[in-house]
């Protein structure tokens, strides 16, 4: 936050504040004009290493870096994180946006930037190690780089009501007057009254490809901690006529696992495949 403080000068004091004996000699000129006895100001202490700025005593850690994920294609979202959780160089690749307009959903070119922040939970008052994405654009829901179908323009999008599917129960999604589903499958045992724990939870996958019913594992885990996977975003981002998918498959409720996943490389009998994975803590 910026805080900008207003100095409002005094244009005018008095010009005839009080009357003068024509015989007494005129006051010495000072900065100003004053009413009252004159106070001496103390002189401003000269700088020195302990009163110079704080930003001067900053030290910038940009060392353990993440490296270069080993996946077809990279993925990002904005915001702030963990040194060890985004890669050096990943500001110079070219990345594609997915932005929410009001149209709907709009695929093109973002270039983003990089910058060394203060991390709350890891740096003291002297050291900068947090790593914050920004983009010129707002309202981008994630950042690709790697797509070969990059036709930039509209992506239309699946509908679907929930985000979430408790195990042993089917979210439904349609895209273009087809069905897909994703079926829950674990067991799940009660901690309170108002929620559940999963063991064993994962999702399977159902629809239709090249004129082919599939069905497919997509992830799994056998323990999760307060957690449960999340539908974020259903669309044909790769221009396929199959709607890809933006999942978080976390199974920790401190931990953020973004995963994109696109239907045409998947392999055969498949329907998709883990393309690109972003994984940072909840601060």
């Amino acid at each position: 936050m910026l805080y900008i403080r207003l100095l409002l000068p005094l244009s005018l004091l008095m010009l005839l504040g009080c009357r003068q004996n024509a015989d007494t000699p005129p006051a010495a000129p000072t900065d100003h004009m004053v009413l009252e006895e004159p106070v001496t100001e103390p002189a401003a202490p000269e700088a020195t290493d302990k009163t110079a700025p704080a930003h001067t005593l900053l030290k910038v850690d940009t060392t353990d870096l993440a490296p270069e994920p080993d996946t077809p294609m990279k993925l990002l979202l904005e915001g702030s994180y963990h040194k060890n959780e985004v890669w050096g160089g990943a500001d110079e690749m070219k990345w594609l946006g997915l932005y929410h307009e009001s149209t709907g959903y709009v695929l093109r070119p973002a270039e983003l930037k990089i910058s060394t922040v203060r991390d709350p939970v890891a740096d003291g008052d002297s050291l900068l190690s947090g790593r914050q994405v920004t983009a010129a654009d707002a309202d981008a829901m994630f950042f690709v780089a790697g797509l070969q179908h990059n036709e930039y323009g509209e992506v239309d999008t699946a509908a679907f009501s929930r985000n979430t599917v408790p195990a042993n129960t089917t979210l439904i999604y349609t895209f273009k007057n087809k069905a897909y589903k994703i079926k829950a499958y674990g067991d799940s045992v009660q901690t309170d009254s108002a929620g559940y724990r999963y063991k064993n939870y994962g999702w399977k996958v159902e629809g239709s490809r090249n004129g082919r019913q599939i069905e497919q594992t997509l992830v799994e885990d056998q323990h999760f901690q307060d957690s449960i996977y999340l539908l974020l975003w259903a669309g044909d981002l790769d221009r396929d006529g199959i709607p890809d998918l933006l999942l978080d498959i976390s199974n920790h409720f401190n931990i953020s696992r973004y995963a994109l996943y696109l239907s045409s490389m998947a392999d055969p009998w498949k329907l998709y495949k883990k393309v690109a994975e972003f994984k940072a803590v909840v601060k």
